[in-house]
C-alpha cells in the first residue's frame, strides 16, 4: 500500500533535519508555535434558525443578539431591522497556513501538522490517499545543492531498504512552480508494495532561508492528487 512510503520519507527527513539541527535541544511543546484550528461550535440549544438534523458542520451565528443555529450550505431566514433576508454560511474549501517564513493555501479535506526543531521546521500537508507534501525550512546554513542530492540518495536508499523498485528513467529533472517561478528538482518512480508511487524533491532558497519541498503520490490518485498539489505550489510564497 502507498502507506508504507510515508514512515520512510518520515525518516530520511527526520534523519536530515536532526543532523543539520544546532547542537541545542529541540524547542518544547510549551514553546513551539500552537497549531490553530478552528472547532465546531456548541449548539445553543435556542429554536431560532432552521432545522439542523441534517448532517453537515453546524455552527452557530450571532446577529443582533439572536443565536442561530446553521448547517454548511443550508439557506436559513435572519431577521434584521423588522425585515427577513436569506442567508447561507459556508465552510471555505481552502484553507491558509502562515509561519516559519512560509505562507500557502491548502484543499479543506487535508490535514496539516506542524512540527519545529532548533534550526528546521517542518510542515505537512496530507490527504486520506496518497497526497502528501512536506515543506521543511531551514534557518541554519545549509547548501541547496547538498540538501537536494541528500534528500535524494537519501529516499533511494530507504525507499529500497523497504523493498522498493526503482523504474527506469527515475531520478530525472522535473519543475514545478514554487514561491512564483519555475524551480527544478528531482523525479524518483519507483514500486514499493505493489504501489507505483512518485516522490518530487525540489530545494529552493528564501532570503536567509533553505526550503525543501517533497511531495509524494501514487499512480492510483494521480488526477486528485496533482489537482491539490498545484493549490499548494501555487500559492507558496
Amino acid at each position: 500500500m502507498w502507506a508504507n512510503a510515508r514512515p520512510a520519507i518520515y525518516a530520511v527527513l527526520g534523519l536530515f533535519a536532526a543532523a543539520c539541527a544546532p547542537a541545542k535541544p529541540a524547542e518544547s511543546a510549551g514553546s513551539a508555535s500552537p497549531t490553530v484550528s478552528v472547532a465546531q461550535a456548541e449548539p445553543s440549544g435556542e429554536p431560532v434558525g432552521p432545522d439542523v438534523t441534517s448532517p453537515g458542520d453546524q455552527f452557530e451565528l450571532s446577529i443582533g443578539g439572536k443565536v442561530y443555529s446553521v448547517a454548511d450550505g443550508k439557506p436559513f431566514e435572519v431577521q434584521i431591522g423588522g425585515e427577513r433576508f436569506e442567508a447561507t454560511i459556508r465552510s471555505k474549501q481552502v484553507l491558509q497556513y502562515q509561519g516559519s517564513g512560509i505562507s500557502f493555501r491548502y484543499p479543506k479535506e487535508m490535514t496539516l501538522e506542524e512540527e519545529k526543531a532548533q534550526g528546521v521546521s517542518s510542515v505537512t500537508v496530507e490527504a486520506a490517499d496518497s497526497t502528501f507534501l512536506m515543506i521543511q525550512v531551514y534557518s541554519v546554513d545549509v547548501d541547496p545543492a547538498t540538501l537536494s542530492q541528500s534528500l535524494v540518495d537519501g529516499i533511494e536508499k530507504e525507499m529500497s531498504s523497504r523493498g522498493g523498485q526503482f523504474h527506469p528513467g527515475s531520478g530525472t529533472t522535473v519543475t514545478r512552480r514554487l514561491r512564483g517561478e519555475n524551480v527544478e528538482g528531482t523525479r524518483l518512480e519507483f514500486t514499493l508494495a505493489k504501489e507505483s508511487m512518485r516522490t518530487e524533491i525540489y530545494v529552493l532558497r528564501k532570503g536567509k532561508l533553505t526550503i525543501s519541498v517533497l511531495i509524494q503520490r501514487s499512480d492510483d490518485d494521480a488526477i486528485m492528487a496533482e489537482r491539490r498539489f498545484k493549490v499548494i505550489t501555487d500559492s507558496l510564497r
